[in-house]
């Protein structure tokens, strides 16, 4: 993931990413950062490169999740990992540390992906109506 200019690798995909913002019940939030009704990012390759003085990767580009052309304020709220509700309210204290660790090409090498994933739909109300129609 690729946010305020800076590469990130996420604990799980870019759709389960979790708020880490505590409820009024005391429980961590379970919305998720990406909603249909934020604005999302686009998967784009982009150029694998290491540091200066490491050595060369193998793979010259990698898939990332880019959301570096958002709004400022959409990048500061995924970079705190708070849903859009939880990002308007600043007094609700975080649970969790977010699980966001910054990319090292060479450390996380496994992670790497140089094709573009498959395009996923994003759950919207139609979806939703199909599967509660299923027995």
């Amino acid at each position: 993931m690729q946010l305020l200019y800076v590469r990130y690798l996420a604990a799980r995909p870019v759709d389960e990413i979790q708020c880490v913002a505590q409820t009024r019940r005391r429980y961590r939030c379970t919305s998720p950062l990406l909603t249909s009704e934020s604005p999302a990012g686009t998967w784009r390759l982009m150029p694998a490169t290491a540091a200066d003085g490491q050595l060369a990767l193998p793979a010259d580009v990698m898939a990332v999740y880019d959301i570096s052309r958002l709004p400022y304020a959409e990048q500061l709220r995924w970079r705190a990992q708070r849903c859009p509700q939880h990002a308007t309210t600043p007094t609700a204290a975080d649970l969790a540390v977010a699980d966001f660790e910054l990319f090292d090409p060479i450390r996380h090498h496994a992670h790497i992906h140089t094709r573009l994933p498959a395009p996923a739909r994003r759950p919207g109300p139609a979806s939703r109506a199909r599967q509660a129609a299923r027995p």
